[in-house]
């Protein structure tokens, strides 16, 4: 028979397993919840995306697609892992290791973070030419994807949830959520200031310019929040697993906001501003027209790329869209 000091220790030992156990399933399922509200916010916007934008190039329709079918997967993965670890909880096994679908989600959602971002690398290119802050991006974006990789092969190599929480992890995993932090805030600032660098005076222009600084933004915010407080939490509380839900969450923003960035082309459009032509006039004085220049990074539908929203000359009565 066990001593009462064995059984005890036994004890002990089982109540920190069932709370660790506990802890895991309570972030995982508050995160998958969260997380599955915002994969049906993906949903719609990829449909509307496909039914709106018919004429859009094929690789424009290639990533959304696979935006989408990788959003998919995540959520297929997340729910995989909680129905493991019910399974366990029900058959009294508690199993402390990582399944394999909640590793693999995290390796779609760093190709996901990576094709985000270098989305609006390009994005950035097109609309201000400016190598510099592309490069910058860019090298973020392939420095967060190499990272997260290491991490991801290091998690199917060290299954246990104890591996997590070593040394040579936190520092490689925050490396990770602190450049992908970097990145979106170095996207959402230069998008700003290269928009208000285009502010013109006229108060039309002014007005949709302030609203795209506003959009871009509030996207950027939130994908930063959700890897400071992901780096934040996981290097801070190393024993725990408070940041599940905002690793959960944060490869679903960065969809939701390629997929807004596209579909906003309409909105503009319904105020005569579309993604290639602007066809604005903000006043005569005598028989001349008095207009502006307005440039936003787009995305242009058919064959072409535009990169201007609207340029107008003087005089001429008729304003002209300049392609990129």
């Amino acid at each position: 028979m066990p001593s009462p000091a064995d059984a005890s220790a036994a004890a002990a030992q089982l109540a920190v397993l069932t709370s660790a156990f506990k802890e895991l399933f309570s972030t995982t399922f508050i995160g998958f919840s969260i997380a599955t509200a915002l994969y049906g916010i993906s949903v719609l916007q990829a449909y509307l995306y496909f039914r709106r934008y018919t004429k859009d190039r094929w690789t424009l329709k290639t990533m959304v697609g696979t935006l989408c079918a990788l959003d998919t997967l995540t959520t297929i993965f997340v729910a995989h892992s909680l129905f493991l670890f019910v399974l366990g909880f029900l058959n009294r096994k508690l199993d402390l290791n990582i399944p394999w679908s909640f590793t693999a989600e995290k390796l779609l959602v760093t190709i996901i973070t990576f094709i985000a971002q270098c989305f609006y690398a390009h994005t950035i290119w097109k609309f201000s030419k400016h190598i510099f802050t592309t490069a910058f991006v860019s090298i973020l974006a392939v420095g967060t994807f190499g990272l997260g990789i290491y991490t991801t092969v290091h998690l199917f190599e060290n299954p246990a949830l104890t591996s997590i929480s070593t040394r040579e992890f936190l520092v490689i995993s925050g490396l990770v959520q602190g450049l992908a932090a970097l990145n979106d805030i170095t996207i959402t600032g230069s998008m700003s200031y290269f928009l208000h660098a285009r502010r013109t005076g006229l108060a039309s222009s002014d007005k949709l310019i302030d609203t795209l600084v506003l959009y871009g933004v509030s996207r950027g915010v939130l994908t930063a929040i959700a890897q400071i407080m992901f780096l934040v939490l996981n290097v801070a509380l190393p024993h725990h697993q408070f940041w599940i839900p905002f690793h959960l969450v944060v490869g679903k923003l960065y969809v939701n906001s390629v997929f807004a960035t596209l579909n906003v082309r309409q909105g503009l459009s319904q105020t005569e501003v579309q993604l290639g032509h602007l066809s604005l006039v903000e006043s005569h004085e005598g028989d001349q027209m008095r207009t502006k220049p307005i440039t936003f990074a787009v995305i242009g539908e058919g064959r072409s790329v535009f990169t201007t929203i609207g340029t107008f000359s003087r005089g001429s009565g008729i304003p002209d869209a300049e392609q990129g």
